[in-house]
């Protein structure tokens, strides 16, 4: 799939709308389930960080901790990318 262009639509409203432009409705669709997809697993990555941390803050095991804090780094490389 190639994007082809996006433009920035700037409404009176306070909101801002995204016009991508593909090769044709099929790639369109596909490209809006994507988007969302991508969306969801960020929001679980998100939650599993933050469930994570809390375990790090609640633990007194040492090993627990260290192994937890390893989860999330990992978990925000993902995230992030890196």
């Amino acid at each position: 799939m190639k994007i082809s262009e996006i433009k920035i639509d700037d409404s009176q409203t306070g909101y801002y709308w995204l016009q991508i432009y593909v090769k044709n409705q099929k790639e369109a669709f596909s490209l809006r389930q994507q988007i969302f997809d991508d969306q969801e697993i960020r929001e679980r990555l998100q939650k599993a960080i933050k469930d994570n941390q809390q375990i790090v803050t609640n633990s007194l095991v040492p090993m627990e901790i260290i192994i937890h804090n390893i989860v999330i780094e990992k978990l925000q490389s993902i995230l992030t990318g890196t």
